[in-house]
């Protein structure tokens, strides 16, 4: 097939990568030289300096390929999409947009065009198990807002729970983290309210709240709080009862980014800065991104689902590292080989439309497809049901 890839950042550039040695030709657009000059040199690889900020023209170019992986920034991310849509071509998205992806559903069931938002690694990957899990235990489907809300059924799937994270190997005081991805779109995720289910009704909670410790065999003691992660599982299964999604980072971390973040969204007139054209808010979020920087890339990846139903229970977990070899990072193996995945079984999906990444998860042969070139990647997801 042909692919094109719409950013050349951390995660578009190992996308890039994977496709190739795939066997399938890739076009990769960015604006950005530096960012395309680090693709990996291929002949089954073409680099473009492209803005894709330009609506009609990046239209007009991806109409010739059978499909698109968009590998951009959130606030690019429904963008991407949409264009995909207007061009008639089906679309894996990475980013993590703000804009409902829903939608664009209307405009592609009428293109025949699939959309998949989220196709990364959290949301993405994770909602891939879920799916699969709620495909497995669950025997009938009752949705919370019908008279069945609280259901009779054997094996009802009514608790979710995803703590995800990636934290530095070898972490360095005082926030043991370092970015691997979009540090905008990071301390966006610190900064957004995160949407949970509780007792069949989605209510809102601050993020970095609801800390948990617990310890993670050879890597030690971490913690887990709110993030905006669940997105389309909310509205995909309305029959469930609670569920949750959690970030995964080393302990004490939450607390300094949180006394942080409150300090730089204190009002402007609190502003203790020689230069009044610099709020504390922007100045925070600039200091905690530079903070966040410089590592030496070695990272780990931590995934741990349960899903919990009236008869069988399911954990899923995986634990990922650093390919010292190729130099990917963790963070990378774990969205741009799901997003890679992805986009190459896209088409088998029976229907168009948007298309949440569980509903992948519910479809046997898609998840089989999935799981098994995660292993060859050796991304190895050790499930267990009790």
């Amino acid at each position: 097939m042909e692919i094109c890839i719409l950013g050349s950042g951390l995660q578009g550039r190992v996308v890039a990568q994977d496709l190739a040695e795939n066997k399938h030709k890739v076009t990769i657009l960015d604006n950005n030289k530096d960012n395309l000059k680090k693709v990996i040199k291929s002949s089954r690889i073409t680099t473009k300096q492209f803005d894709v900020t330009r609506k009609k023209e990046l239209i007009r170019l991806i109409k010739d390929f059978d499909i698109v992986v968009g590998a951009l920034p959130a606030q690019l991310g429904f963008h991407s999409m949409q264009c995909a849509v207007e061009a008639g071509v089906d679309i894996a998205d990475m980013s993590y947009s703000g804009e409902d992806p829903f939608k664009l559903d209307k405009q592609a069931k009428k293109n025949k065009t699939r959309v998949i938002p989220d196709a990364g690694y959290a949301p993405g990957l994770s909602n891939i198990l879920v799916g699969e899990a709620y495909r497995e235990l669950n025997q009938e489907i009752y949705h919370r807002d019908t008279e069945n809300t609280e259901g009779t059924e054997k094996n009802r799937v009514n608790n979710i729970r995803i703590l995800v994270g990636g934290i530095p190997q070898n972490p360095k005081p005082p926030f043991n983290y370092n970015y691997t991805w979009s540090p905008d779109d990071l301390v966006a995720e610190y900064t957004r309210p995160a949407r949970i289910v509780n007792n069949y009704k989605e209510i809102t909670v601050e993020a970095l709240s609801g800390v948990e410790s617990f310890k993670v065999p050879k890597i030690g003691k971490v913690e887990c709080f709110y993030t905006d992660g669940l997105r389309t599982l909310i509205n995909t299964f309305k029959n469930v009862k609670n569920m949750e999604e959690k970030t995964i980072r080393y302990a004490g971390h939450a607390e300094l980014v949180k006394e942080l973040l409150n300090y730089g969204f204190s009002p402007e007139e609190d502003n203790p800065f020689t230069n009044p054209k610099v709020l504390p808010k922007d100045f925070i979020l600039d200091f905690l991104k530079t903070a966040l920087s410089g590592s030496d890339g070695k990272d780990l990846s931590i995934l741990i689902i349960d899903i919990k139903s009236k008869a069988k229970n399911r954990r899923y977990t995986c634990i990922d590292y650093y390919d010292q070899k190729n130099k990917i990072t963790s963070m990378a193996r774990m969205t741009a080989y799901s997003g890679s995945i992805i986009s190459q079984c896209i088409k088998d999906y029976p229907g168009y439309g948007v298309i949440a990444p569980e509903k992948l998860g519910m479809n046997t042969a898609i998840c089989s497809f999935i799981k098994k070139e995660l292993a060859k990647r050796d991304i190895i997801i050790k499930t267990n049901t009790f």
